[in-house]
């Protein structure tokens, strides 16, 4: 996310200042500074414009840096930059929500003593705190941290999309990923298609949209169908998707850990456990957006899928 130089520079820039001014604030040499603002102006969270000779920088309109400001207004006394180095930024992108160290570590993608090293600062100063559980959470005042930490992730993914399509929709995102809906066709390797028109790949031919769907990712070449079915329930969680994801659950072969490891990644673990209920159940037991079973099976009939 942001090293420790890189918030220290945001939070030292007031207004409109030049490199050199910058530089002089930061008590860093003018080569240093100027990497610094290279990197946050890539990142949109600095701008800049030439007056004569001179560079002008100043904050971007990011909302993510709204919400820095803020922190820093009302806590002037902690010192930010040096709390929100290395790994804690990450860890603080999922605290909005009460969560073990083990789980912290799972979703920020780090070992669990990089999460215990990173929050024990915010904890000798009283931001964070451990609940009987054993769970970190942030102490009341704070939340504020974890919402900068997923504006900024959101910021990113704006940043990131925008080189590629003109209007979007991000329906899903985490600290590294995000579901995109858009019109344009992207080629970029990252962008992984997905959505009702991949369904084709397992012969389940889906009415074509004029819409697309991709996930980007930088650590994923494809998608298994565990993972496209949860993505068809976030594109769309009405009956019709419903009935879709339960052809493709009963004509491939799923595995159901996995299954549930992604539903829970995409939030969607309740309707996917409805639907293996459903398919448990031989319709049993469903809910008001599930088929009567008689009708699940004349729609499976009519895709070749036998249930």
């Amino acid at each position: 996310m942001l090293t420790e130089g890189e918030v220290r520079a945001l939070t030292a820039l007031h207004g409109e200042q030049t490199v050199s001014d910058l530089a002089t604030n930061l008590d860093r040499s003018l080569s240093y500074t100027s990497e610094l603002v290279d990197r946050l102006e890539t990142a949109g969270l600095v701008e800049t414009r030439r007056q004569g000779k001179t560079k002008q920088l100043r904050l971007s309109d990011a909302k993510a840096l709204e919400l820095l400001t803020d922190l820093m207004q009302q806590y002037s006394h902690i010192d930010w930059p040096e709390l929100l180095s290395g790994a804690a930024l990450r860890v603080c992108y999922y605290l909005d929500t009460p969560r073990t160290a083990t789980d912290l570590a799972r979703r920020a993608d780090v070992h669990r003593s990089t999460v215990h090293r990173a929050l024990a600062p915010l904890q000798h100063r009283g931001i964070i705190y451990q609940i009987d559980t054993g769970a970190y959470a942030l102490n009341d005042g704070f939340e504020q941290l974890s919402a900068f930490a997923r504006e900024l992730a959101h910021h990113a993914h704006r940043q990131t999309i925008e080189e590629q399509a003109d209007t979007y929709t991000i329906l899903w995102e985490s600290l590294e990923e995000f579901l995109v809906q858009t019109t344009t066709e992207i080629t970029d390797d990252h962008f992984i298609p997905t959505g009702p028109d991949q369904f084709q790949q397992y012969g389940l031919l889906l009415l074509a949209r004029d819409r697309r769907y991709y996930l980007y990712s930088e650590t994923l070449d494809d998608l298994s169908p565990e993972t496209l079915c949860c993505h068809m329930l976030v594109i769309d969680s009405g009956a019709r998707a419903q009935s879709y994801c339960l052809l493709l659950l009963s004509h491939v072969d799923i595995d159901r850990d996995e299954l549930r490891t992604q539903a829970v990644k995409y939030g969607v673990d309740d309707v996917v456990d409805e639907l293996c209920t459903y398919l448990d159940t031989s319709g049993d037991q469903r809910t008001s957006r599930l088929p009567e079973w008689e009708d699940f099976q004349e729609l499976a009939d009519e895709y070749g899928v036998t249930v």
